[in-house]
């Protein structure tokens, strides 16, 4: 048994808190939306959105490279809007399709990615040893808790909310970015905690995971009472 604060702490997270909650509001969906809607107007589909939004990603990676921190975010906050609004380009356009979802959150994965492994070139170049592999340290735990979601998905695991969305771990890396300028150790101590506050989300969705299924998995009162009754027939 857990103690009470504990319990009501966990409580806390599986309601979940994120910078992903401010894009589901009603006013910035309906700005979204207006936006998507001018876009459509000069003919852009939302699969090129999509994958144009990998060109910003790939500068962020290279100005991660060499160093060019707030070059970085601009890149993946850039990158960030175009991968917003290609959601709701499709609905202007008429255009949703499973392979566009299923496209926009393969072409996520790379965008997320190409930053981090950016900083690892940097940190390798610049002398700093082992350090170099926190930003893959943070990649990995990221897409655990990426995979733990989407298997769960597939599974028809219903997960709340959670914490540490792919908004969060991205708003975490900007603003470690942002303190790298000032000296490259804090950006290295920002992606650290970005790598254990996602290792921890993973884990905490896989104890949620857990449950869930435990209920799910459980007899029927009806199968259990008939079981236990017929336990004892020839």
């Amino acid at each position: 048994m857990l103690p009470d604060w504990l319990n009501r702490f966990l409580g806390a997270l599986e309601r979940g808190v994120s910078l992903q909650d401010v894009g589901r509001s009603a006013q910035f969906t309906a700005l979204v939306e207006k936006v998507a809607r001018v876009i459509a107007r000069t003919g852009a589909t939302p699969n090129g959105m999509t994958v144009l939004s990998l060109v910003p990603a790939i500068l962020a990676a290279v100005c991660a490279a060499r160093g060019a921190f707030g070059w970085t975010v601009a890149f993946m906050l850039l990158s960030g809007i175009m991968d917003l609004l290609d959601g709701p380009l499709a609905r202007a356009t008429g255009r949703s399709s499973r392979f566009g979802a299923l496209l926009d959150s393969t072409l996520d994965r790379i965008s997320d990615a190409l930053p981090l492994i950016g900083l690892s070139v940097f940190f390798a170049r610049g002398g700093w040893g082992w350090a170099a592999a926190i930003p893959s340290f943070a990649l990995l735990s990221g897409y655990t808790v990426s995979y733990v979601r989407a298997r769960c998905e597939g599974l028809a695991i219903a997960l709340p909310p959670l914490w540490m969305r792919r908004g969060d771990r991205l708003a975490l890396v900007a603003v470690s970015l942002l303190a790298g300028m000032i000296a490259p150790v804090l950006l290295l101590t920002g992606t650290a905690l970005v790598g254990v506050l996602s290792l921890l989300a993973a884990t905490d969705a896989l104890r949620v995971a857990h449950r869930e299924c435990r209920v799910a998995d459980a007899p029927a009162p009806d199968e259990a009472g008939s079981t236990s009754s017929g336990s004892g027939t020839v």
